[in-house]
């Protein structure tokens, strides 16, 4: 209320310093059309109850000393949670800038309910000046103690200060601090991520290789002698070779066939086991059903 009176050019209408002409000045008209607007506008700013009780004062300076009087006492018990919460507060999970901006709230309420004495004619002995100078200092304190553990280097740093910085310049530097660990977290993820991505590409291409995948040739890995593999498939007894890649059981190409030598009598050799193991299996079968039928006839001759 007081910043907008004092926007309009109106604040010397409510504490005191324009004194109201008499009736036959002819400023008096002038002086009472601004006193009627302050009045009004001090009217509409507080409840209609409140209102009620200043409706017939007709002086602005008159109607602001009444609400004055009645409601800018100092209410000890609202100081005394302004001081529990302000030692009670941390900064916790909120960031710098809104653990700061929630203690210079309580700071300014505290400052309206129980302000620091401001003469007009300054202190001889310097009293008032020290007063706040143990008030700023008591704020640098609270501002330090509240922060989290990640700050307690840049704390012991400012508290070392001597004399102790204000609470802005405080502030100031331990926002520089959490910009300079927010730098280093997102480098840290960067490289981070840039190592797994390596990882993972490491990763599929030793899997590449392990599947038999890899360059055939002279000087070139190709899962030969010597090397260790992943996979064993006991149906044919060999490493590196899978059920999906078995020529016994698929097929062999006509190239594998016709090489000859080694490779055409291995293939002959497997073809041929792979014949006299379905022989004996059909014989195994032959032989169950014979039993079986032996039996049901030997049940209907009871029968």
């Amino acid at each position: 209320m007081t910043m907008a009176l004092k926007s309009k050019n109106k604040l010397c209408f409510i504490n005191g310093n324009l004194h109201p002409p008499s009736i036959d000045d002819s400023t008096f008209e002038a002086w009472d059309r601004c006193n009627t607007i302050v009045l009004g506008w001090i009217h509409r700013s507080i409840t209609q109850t409140i209102a009620q009780s200043i409706l017939w004062i007709e002086k602005a300076s008159d109607a602001w000393h009444d609400l004055k009087h009645r409601f800018s006492q100092s209410d000890v018990f609202r100081i005394c949670d302004l001081q529990e919460d302000l030692y009670k507060l941390c900064q916790g999970d909120k960031n710098v800038s809104e653990y700061f901006t929630l203690l210079n709230t309580m700071w300014e309420e505290l400052e309206n309910l129980k302000p620091i004495p401001n003469p007009i004619v300054p202190c001889a002995c310097g009293a008032i000046a020290k007063m706040r100078e143990y008030r700023e200092k008591d704020q640098t304190v609270r501002f330090l103690r509240g922060l989290n553990e990640q700050y307690s280097h840049v704390r012991s740093q400012i508290m070392f200060i001597d004399p102790l910085p204000n609470v802005a310049k405080a502030f100031s530097l331990v926002i520089q601090q959490e910009r300079q660990m927010q730098s280093e977290n997102n480098l840290s993820f960067t490289n981070n991520h840039q190592t797994l991505a390596a990882m993972g590409d490491q990763s599929r291409r030793n899997n590449y290789f392990n599947n038999g995948r890899g360059y055939r040739g002279r000087g070139r890995y190709n899962g030969g002698r010597g090397q260790s593999f992943a996979k064993f498939y006991t149906h044919c007894n060999k490493n590196n070779h899978t059920i999906e890649s078995c020529y016994v059981l698929h097929g062999f190409p006509p190239r594998y066939i016709n090489n000859g030598g080694r490779g055409a009598m291995s293939a002959a050799n497997a073809v041929t086991n792979l014949q006299s193991q379905e022989e004996n299996v059909m014989k195994q079968d032959n032989s169950s059903m014979a039993a079986i039928q032996d039996q049901y006839q030997h049940i209907l001759n009871l029968l």
